[in-house]
């Protein structure tokens, strides 16, 4: 299971680090608060009230914000009203009220942005980002944590520049960029090391465990996750132990190492019970659901993955739901219960399709950034030349300077302007192009599944009746006879041959790329090579290729070794799809 932090850990993260490093006297604070008469200074104090209680008590700091944009919108302070804005944010995310705290952060961004305070406009950015992310609009998120990114970088400071890397690492993460999100969590690694920022350093060791987690890397993983513990000054921090155990778990659980993967889940189900977070428990009862369906108790992986299901459904959380129905699908069908392992699994379709829909798996941010980047190159270049010429043609005549200058200040904008529809023109294409590759190859893998299906369908229905035709009469047992027929005549012979004409069409020099550089790869490889270039997962590359789940494993791990990657950390996806 590919586990995503929730918004809460987030959040309590940003508390935790914040910018305001020092510590209010509260009771001195309201002590003050009820003995100033001035409208402005109320609004200031209960805005460093909210602020001193967000952490510990967010109902009071609600309550203190909501005083201070009563006060604020009749005395026109918007600014105050922003500030105010933020701390209610804060609160609502803690309860889950994540709509709430969307539309009130997006109106508090738009008064700093107004009045240019660059100072908020940061702090409600990385915030607003991560409810962005929550919502898979990655596009942007990034737009915004690129802009507090740079902020930040300003002002020098290493705590929020750290945070604002951490998010930004999870947003590539949920892409599936692990490249990039590596690069970031190991600028705010860095980071934190250097000012001895423990709390943070153990959440982005946790992170980049997941990261070799899904690159296969057990052996790193579980060394990162180690350091994350080894970081951790606080064992109150339940939620972010019962993260760590759960993906400790999953590492082993993969291994086939059940007496680890149980102890570790277990203290993660054990410490999730006790914080009581519905995306916590429902997360650990899905990775619960996986143990038990690998050892074969059907009885409680069902419990655990419907547990885990309905708690995601009635907090709309997507990946979990998607995860669970999946879990759901399995377990049905190991118990013959045809019927709703369809359902189940027509669930898991609709919500990968309707995750699929909502986010920017184009990085259409980060094509945007790097032409954004090449333009400013390209406008520096133009004036360095510019004031080259100047000084060269001042000596021959000023006049001739100044007519020379103009002419060439035309043809400089012309170039611009063209590069600009240049830049345009390809970030266009490479969009619809990948557009088209991505949409044939979910068409071509969803018609490769459902002839496998078909055929395992077929296979079943006749193997059940070629054993019960004995039971009827003579005459009855013809027809079934003739159905049997019928039902073998509609098998499609030629699965892979289907697959390898379609997908030849998409990819039409893949194969000829891979053997011009690999000559050694046997037919085997090659079709396993397609299977990952459309990004299918072990158990779908399983049902395709008739193999069990292992085979298909210790194939991947012989496939690395033939393409020379094997002690590198390129992930076999990531190294297929540049051939």
């Amino acid at each position: 299971m590919r586990f995503k932090p929730v918004l809460h850990i987030i959040f309590t993260f940003l508390i935790a680090i914040g910018s305001f490093a020092s510590k209010y006297d509260t009771d001195s604070l309201q002590q003050v608060l009820h003995l100033t008469d001035l409208p402005s200074e109320k609004v200031k104090i209960l805005n460093l009230l909210a602020h001193t209680f967000s952490k510990d008590d967010p109902t009071k700091a609600k309550n203190f914000a909501k005083q201070a944009i009563f006060i604020a919108e009749s005395i026109n302070d918007e600014e105050g009203k922003a500030e105010a804005q933020y701390y209610i944010a804060q609160a609502l995310i803690i309860n889950r009220d994540n709509a709430g705290a969307f539309d009130l952060l997006s109106e508090s961004l738009l008064i700093f942005e107004t009045n240019k305070n660059e100072k908020w406009i940061a702090k409600v950015s990385l915030l607003l980002a991560s409810e962005y992310k929550r919502r898979y609009e990655f596009e942007q998120a990034l737009r915004l944590l690129y802009n507090a990114l740079t902020l930040f970088k300003e002002r020098e400071n290493e705590i929020m520049l750290a945070s604002t890397y951490t998010i930004i690492g999870g947003v590539y993460f949920d892409q599936g960029n692990t490249e990039k999100a590596f690069e970031n969590y190991q600028n705010a690694l860095s980071i934190f090391i250097k000012i001895n920022n423990k709390k943070g350093a153990s959440y982005t060791y946790n992170n980049i465990g997941e990261i070799y987690r899904l690159e296969g890397q057990s052996k790193d993983a579980l060394l990162y996750y180690n350091k994350a513990i080894d970081y951790n000054e606080d064992p109150g921090r339940k939620e972010f132990l019962a993260v760590v155990y759960q993906n400790m778990g999953i590492v082993h659980l993969n291994q086939n190492k059940y007496d680890s993967a149980y102890y570790f889940l277990t203290l993660s189900e054990n410490l999730s019970r006790q914080i009581d977070i519905p995306e916590r428990n429902a997360s650990i009862n899905i990775s619960l659901g996986k143990y038990h369906l690998k050892q074969g108790n059907l009885e409680k992986s069902l419990n655990y993955f419907l547990t885990g299901y309905e708690t995601s459904l009635l907090y709309s959380n997507l990946l979990s739901i998607k995860d669970a129905a999946l879990g759901l699908s399995d377990v049905f069908a190991q118990q013959k219960n045809f019927r709703k392992a369809y359902y189940y699994h027509n669930e898991y379709k609709v919500v990968s399709d309707s995750i699929l829909k909502i986010s920017n798996l184009g990085k259409i941010a980060q094509i945007e950034m790097k032409n954004l980047y090449d333009n400013e190159q390209k406008i520096r270049e133009m004036e360095r030349q510019k004031t080259s010429l100047k000084y060269v043609t001042l000596a021959i005549c000023l006049s001739f300077v100044l007519i020379l200058l103009i002419l060439l200040y035309g043809r400089q904008r012309i170039k611009l302007k063209h590069s600009h529809i240049v830049a345009e023109n390809m970030q266009l294409e490479h969009i619809s192009l990948k557009d088209e590759i991505d949409f044939k190859n979910r068409e071509l893998t969803t018609n490769v599944m459902y002839l496998v299906n078909k055929n395992e369908l077929l296979n079943l229905i006749t193997e059940k009746l070629q054993k019960s035709k004995s039971k009827f009469s003579p005459e009855n047992r013809k027809k079934v006879e003739s159905i049997i027929l019928n039902l073998q005549q509609n098998l499609d012979k030629d699965i892979w041959k289907e697959f390898e004409s379609r997908f030849r069409e998409v990819h039409k020099d893949f194969y000829e790329k891979l053997v011009e550089k690999f000559p050694h790869l046997t037919e085997k490889d090659k079709k396993l090579c397609a299977l990952i270039k459309l990004n299918l997962s072990t158990k779908e590359i399983s049902t395709l290729s008739h193999l069990n789940i292992n085979s298909v494993e210790v194939a991947r791990t012989r496939l690395r070794k033939k393409l020379n990657i094997s002690k590198t950390d390129i992930g076999l996806n990531k190294f297929l799809s540049g051939i």
